[in-house]
């Protein structure tokens, strides 16, 4: 949606318009078209302009990177030894925290937008009725998306369905089940009001909405106020409306998805939603820090030192010992379309008395481990899967076959953000993975297979296997079916996408599988139920005027 984004900067008026109709006027402004939200908003050229500001805080609300993956079972810090309470749940977790301020702060501040466009739908004067309703699915499917990361991260919040335009301090806690009562009629408003496809590539369709109902339903299941089977059969349905509604379908292979030698390769009939970025730097803000995920910095040898080839990493989340331990390596094809298990000398010099020269390898990470003889056989450098905890350039730093699934061809030098690649947020391979939970905790457990075993097919490398003459995408199918073996799936093949902490809390295994296998986590063991909610920020707290108490725990 390219041409949303150019739009961006006229767009991010959208409250100052009302601001400037709602209070006394004590500095001069200048105002070129002499436009107020009265008198620009109720016609249909003002009105497509507003909802296209619906899209713009995507950019940042996908981004919280703390909160979405450390202190679960296959991220953390790329320190062992940081003291960060969103790896560790230890004090440094609290009401100060500054990432549960401006996270809920910046989805309250997109809900306005969203309440704002349904406000001002009502208001248009001219233009197309049929496309005044589409932009409504939009903002209401874009609300129940909000209120679903809310809900999930902080449990009762307040439900603000109209436009805020004057300062209010009384807010009170809306019970989490009527929040989800809320978020499944938007959706379903949604589902009915928007088209299948859209020539206007990033907008909403009628697959966002069905997508993110399925979750939602699947999400409800599992909670006790929610209605298990009966949500559980619901997500499952939805969830097969969009693979069998001939809109979507799964990429051959898994690596074209992020492959940017691949001409035009973010627009493809996989993907049911992702966040736009402009090429425009005028109008990409600070750009994308998609590329900067998940990566060891690579400066800490001279050898590879900043380096716009492998990248800056962002220094804010690791990839555990436990995701890569979850690759078949011999038959997966996904572990190598997302990491490098080699890493080239960039600068030359020398190491361990050693000269390298550009392009010589200098780390090698073997998918089995080689042996003390083996390795000091090796010129380069040769680290085990039992030792990515350790650097042998930095104490105390991790070393790992470096991430590259979100490499930015847009991104040529060594900065941070700057990418202008799209963020996928909804895939087909999730939807299939959504319907295999579904099925499998309705206890369909061969309907969950047949969707479980499809996305492994996709995965498998091509050819047999010549030790067993088999193809690699038939020794890739399962016979049984566990919750765990759904969650390691989807690390497989959708890190850096699924919001990985509130997959663990949807199916209650995030203290089980975060303690078995996040090392700092577990060293730390602080991380108890009460951790499954997030605390409320104490300036939320602070400026209500009405009761609205803490999460237990904080």
């Amino acid at each position: 949606m390219k041409y949303i984004n150019k739009k961006y900067v006229v767009l991010s008026l959208a409250l100052v318009l009302l601001s400037i109709t709602a209070c006394k006027k004590y500095t001069d402004e200048y105002n070129p078209q002499s436009r107020t939200a009265e008198t620009y908003y109720n016609t249909f050229a003002g009105f497509e302009d507003l909802t296209k500001s619906n899209y713009a805080p995507l950019r940042g609300i996908v981004n919280f990177t703390g909160l979405y993956y450390l202190g679960t079972d296959a991220f953390s810090t790329p320190s062992i030894n940081d003291s960060n309470g969103e790896n560790l749940y230890n004090n440094n977790l609290n009401s100060a925290n500054g990432d549960v301020d401006g996270y809920l702060r910046q989805l309250y501040s997109a809900i306005n937008i969203a309440n704002n466009t349904l406000y001002w739908a009502t208001q248009v004067k001219d233009g197309s009725a049929t496309t005044i309703n589409t932009r409504v699915g939009e903002a209401k499917a874009l609300r129940a998306y909000y209120y679903y990361l809310l809900t999930e991260t902080f449990g009762d919040v307040p439900l603000v369905l109209t436009r805020t335009t004057t300062i209010s301090l009384i807010f009170t806690r809306t019970p989490e089940k009527d929040v989800y009562s809320q978020i499944v009629q938007d959706l379903t408003d949604a589902i009915a009001a928007l088209p299948a496809t859209t020539a206007d590539f990033g907008r909403v369709t009628k697959g966002f909405a069905q997508h993110l109902l399925a979750k939602v339903y699947l999400t409800r299941g599992y909670k006790s106020y929610g209605g298990g089977q009966a949500d559980f059969q619901l997500a499952a349905t939805t969830a097969e409306a969009v693979i069998n509604s001939g809109t979507y379908s799964l990429k051959t292979k898994y690596a074209d998805l992020f492959d940017p030698s691949i001409a035009n390769f973010q627009v493809n009939p996989e993907v049911i939603f992702s966040v736009q970025y402009s090429t425009n730097a005028a109008t990409n803000s600070a750009g994308n820090s998609l590329q900067q995920y998940f990566m060891w910095d690579t400066q800490n040898t001279g050898l590879v030192g900043r380096s716009t080839f492998y990248g800056k990493t962002n220094n804010s989340t690791a990839l555990d010992p436990y995701w890569f331990s979850n690759f078949d390596k011999t038959r997966d094809s996904r572990y190598l379309a997302n990491v490098y298990d080699v890493v080239y000398v960039q600068v030359a010099g020398s190491f361990n008395n050693k000269s390298y020269a550009v392009g010589d390898t200098l780390l090698y990470y073997p998918a089995v481990a080689f042996t003390p003889e083996q390795k000091a056989a090796k010129k380069y450098i040769v680290i085990n899967p039992d030792e990515y905890r350790t650097s042998p350039f930095s104490a105390g730093l991790r070393s790992y076959p470096q991430f590259k699934k979100f490499r930015d061809p847009f991104v040529t030098a060594y900065v941070d953000n700057g990418g202008a690649r799209d963020t996928y947020v909804f895939r087909l391979a999730e939807t299939y993975l959504i319907a295999a939970e579904a099925y499998l905790k309705a206890g369909n457990t061969a309907k969950a297979l047949q969707y479980f075993n499809a996305i492994r097919a996709r995965a498998a490398k091509p050819g047999n296997n010549p030790d067993t003459g088999l193809s690699y995408a038939t020794e890739m199918q399962v016979s049984s079916l566990t919750i765990d073996d759904i969650l390691d799936e989807r690390l497989r093949e959708l890190t850096g996408e699924e919001f990985r902490w509130l997959e663990l809390k949807r199916t209650g295994t995030l203290v089980r599988r975060t303690l078995a296998y996040n090392d700092e986590a577990k060293a730390a063991n602080a991380l108890k139920a009460v951790h499954l909610l997030r605390p409320i920020p104490q300036a939320v707290i602070d400026l209500n005027r009405a009761s609205f108490p803490q999460n237990p725990g904080y």
